[in-house]
């Protein structure tokens, strides 16, 4: 399952097969639910944003729409479905120096 360790304060939020987010801090645990309600334990507060990250619903793939991988090449799909733009190499430099 899914662990990760608070940057400032070093607790191990560690997300459970139940869905709970079990969170581990100087010495104390507690049970959160992943919008930061506290469940169960004696360590009763928790990072909010670090309880939804990791117990939090898992989002897709953020690929850009129109881009796939066979589109790697050097002049990309206009926008409105026109021309490709041209690439910005074509050899001849900058004109520069």
């Amino acid at each position: 399952m899914p662990r990760l360790r608070h940057p400032l304060t070093g607790g191990i939020y560690e997300l459970l097969p139940d869905g709970l987010v079990r969170v581990e801090e100087n010495g104390r645990s507690g049970l959160f639910q992943p919008d930061g309600r506290w469940h169960s334990g004696d360590l009763r507060h928790a990072d909010p944003h670090l309880l939804v990250w990791i117990g939090g619903p898992r989002l897709g793939s953020r690929g850009l729409p129109g881009r796939s991988a066979e589109r790697s090449g050097a002049a990309a799909a206009a926008p409105d479905g026109g021309e490709p733009t041209p690439s910005r190499d074509d050899g001849e430099g900058d004109g520069e120096g």
